[in-house]
């Protein structure tokens, strides 16, 4: 057992974002607006997702719509565990897909989130938990309820915090010195608390307009300024927003997120 006084012990993975856009996706269908049709790439952004990923594991925080593309263009060979921000499409509709690591691992994937979330993942994904056929096989996912307590994924230590997206309770979670919350327009007391002293910080910041359910930049800001990071991050962007643009408004430290964007961190083993 771990004293009080013994240093963290820590693992070292490499945060990449596989999307940075809000659930329409960057360039919008139909649109042909000047980010839509822009050629810098960092304005292209798939649905919002991160992977956390060394040599022994990795991590997936949402698997949405564009999952399949991203797993082939980040070549994500293997998959330990799935954490679930919530239940909409955009970030739980790649499942299906996970079918191909079972086969290629011969195991399970543990998935992590709220209670209401895997409740609304049985719903919608009846067939994997009531199988009619076996067909081409459906994924074997073990569901694992969170709570507000720390947790074990993946051999790692995961704090969960609740934000509100809108009326609808949306799970951020804490890895050791990172910080990710997604699709948030009211980030409570207690989720900034358990977020204060994280080096880096991905947060959502759909655009400058006011949004019912989704943080403004500006809101986003001033919600990083209050858990304090080195380097904050936004995410969940909408098309209104353009990558060079924006950053020359931000403070400095923050920028918009973009595809492909990676980091180290160092997060806490579970002991």
């Amino acid at each position: 057992m771990t004293s009080p006084n013994s240093p963290l012990l820590t693992e070292s993975f490499r945060v990449t974002v596989l999307g940075s856009g809000t659930s329409a996706g960057v360039p919008v269908m139909t649109c042909d607006c000047p980010v839509c049709t822009s050629s810098d790439p960092r304005n292209h952004r798939l649905r919002s997702s991160i992977m956390l990923r060394n040599a022994e594991k990795t991590i997936l925080v949402d698997c949405g719509s564009d999952f399949r593309q991203q797993a082939l263009q980040w070549k994500i060979q293997r998959l330990d565990a799935l954490l679930l921000t919530h239940s909409h499409s955009d970030h739980i509709s790649g499942i299906d897909d996970l079918r191909i690591y079972n086969w290629k691992q011969g195991c399970t994937i543990d998935t992590f989130g709220s209670a209401q979330t895997l409740s609304d993942l049985k719903q919608r994904f009846s067939y994997i938990f009531s199988p009619l056929q076996e067909g081409g096989g459906v994924p074997q996912i073990d569901l694992r309820t969170i709570a507000a307590q720390p947790f074990n994924a993946a051999g790692l230590k995961v704090m969960p915090m609740e934000v509100m997206h809108g009326k609808l309770p949306v799970t951020g979670f804490r890895f050791g010195n990172f910080g990710y919350v997604t699709d948030a327009s009211h980030v409570p007391d207690d989720a900034i608390e358990k977020l204060k002293g994280v080096r880096y910080l991905i947060l959502n910041a759909l655009r400058w307009r006011p949004h019912p359910t989704h943080l403004t930049v500006d809101e986003a800001i001033a919600v990083a300024k209050r858990i304090g990071p080195e380097r904050a991050w936004f995410t969940h962007i909408t098309h209104d927003l353009d990558h060079e643009e924006t950053n020359a408004k931000l403070p400095k430290g923050y920028e918009l997120a973009h595809d492909g964007l990676e980091f180290d961190v160092e997060a806490e083993r579970n002991t």
